[in-house]
Order: C-alpha cells, then sequence, then structure tokens
C-alpha cells in the first residue's frame, strides 16, 4: 500500500530555522544541526558506487531523491553545483549501468506503476 507523506514538517523547519536551510540549500558544505553537507553526501554515495559487486547481478537501492541526485552526478562525474537542477519525483526509479569506476545513467524518473496481482 502506497502512503502519503505530509509536506508540513520540511515548512516547519524553514519557517523555524530559515537561516540554517537557506545555508544548507545554498553550501555544499554546509551541514546544520551535525547532519550530513552535500560534499560528504556526494563523496558516500560515490564511495558505495565503487563497492557495488561486478558480478553481471542487479543492485536495488531504496532511497531518498538526495542520494539519487548524488548517484547521478558520481555516475556522469558532473559538478556538485548540478545537484539541484537533478528533479527526482517521489516513486520514481533510477537505472545506472556499469561497475566501479565506469557507470553511466541509463535513465531517471521512471514512474513505479504498482502491480494489481
Amino acid at each position: 500500500m502506497w502512503r502519503q507523506v505530509s509536506t508540513s514538517r520540511p515548512r516547519a523547519v524553514v519557517a523555524a530555522e530559515p537561516n540554517a536551510v537557506t545555508a544548507w540549500l545554498s553550501e555544499p558544505d554546509s551541514a546544520p544541526h551535525g547532519g550530513e553537507s552535500r560534499v560528504q553526501l556526494l563523496a558516500r554515495v560515490a564511495d558505495w558506487l565503487d563497492t557495488v559487486p561486478d558480478d553481471g547481478g542487479h543492485t536495488v537501492a531504496v532511497t531518498h531523491p538526495a542520494v539519487v541526485r548524488s548517484a547521478v552526478l558520481a555516475a556522469l562525474d558532473a559538478p556538485l553545483s548540478a545537484f539541484w537542477r537533478i528533479d527526482i519525483a517521489p516513486l520514481t526509479a533510477t537505472q545506472l549501468r556499469g561497475s566501479p569506476g565506469r557507470w553511466t545513467l541509463r535513465s531517471t524518473a521512471a514512474p513505479l506503476v504498482p502491480r494489481h496481482d
């Protein structure tokens, strides 16, 4: 069953801490409240991609749009400045093909369609 996620929480954070949110959105090294910066996130995701086994199998990661953006950047060797230019909608799939050190973006934003078996 699909669940709708509330959008009120992000608005509450923006209202309570506008400066922290602005810094996080505009400064790649910013990590308010000890969180993870975009620089750190991209490094973590790129490191993870380097550990995916090159055995011909498939790996599935169910994750947050920020992680998907980072994986796309790593696959394309794109600059971190492109992070916010990648639109990852909820309940969509992004496919990367390849192996550590040589990833290719196959598709992004492919809608997931629930099965009705």
